[in-house]
């Protein structure tokens, strides 16, 4: 071989080694600059990571305080319901003890009459000339013929005062006031006695 082809020979195969070499760079930098960007992916995906893993972990606190206040909250309602109803119960049998000691009194059973007062002797009238004989004038004389009516209104106000406070219905004092007493307005003297008990 000539000396000329040699040197061509050795210029090509130079060009051959420097672009392998030129290759072999491109090839590493860019092996360098991909394992860079996983590092830096790596990275980042480690710490979205742990960041949700942190708010995992907050979460998890945040539900169990939850899950203990709510608990909490569950026992102090129950031991509310057991106290009321215990106070209940408690009120339950005051009032059966209180119904066995009081005896129903019969419905149809008149409640015992109040003694009748006694009326107060008439005043001696001051004396006067005697007055001329007259013929009674029919009402005085019908006025006269009417039975008593006791003294005023008071005798029949108590009466009814007093079966109306041991709950006698007032048709029935009602009746009773008109067997025994003549009284110009009973509805009156009915409603005064029954608006007074019911204040």
């Amino acid at each position: 071989m000539s000396e000329g082809k040699q040197s061509a020979a050795a210029t090509t195969a130079d060009k051959v080694r420097a672009i392998l070499e030129a290759a072999e760079q491109s090839a590493a930098e860019l092996r360098a600059e991909a394992a860079e960007e996983i590092d830096a992916q790596l990275e980042r995906a480690q710490a979205i990571a742990a960041r949700l893993s942190d708010r995992a972990d907050q979460m998890e606190r945040s539900l169990q305080a939850l899950a203990d206040s709510m608990r909490d909250e569950v026992s102090a309602l129950k031991a509310d319901l057991e106290e009321l109803r215990a106070v209940g119960e408690g009120v339950g049998e005051q009032s059966a003890a209180a119904g066995e000691e009081k005896p129903a009194e019969p419905a149809s059973e008149r409640p015992p009459q109040p003694p009748t007062e006694p009326r107060p002797e008439p005043r001696p009238l001051p004396p006067t000339e005697p007055p001329e004989p007259t013929e009674p004038e029919p009402a005085a004389a019908a006025t006269n013929s009417s039975p008593p009516t006791g003294e005023g209104h008071e005798g029949p106000r108590l009466i009814a005062l007093n079966m109306a406070l041991n709950g006698s219905p007032r048709d029935e004092t009602a009746r009773y006031l008109a067997e025994n007493f003549e009284l110009d307005d009973p509805e009156a003297l009915l409603d005064e006695v029954y608006a007074r008990i019911r204040h």
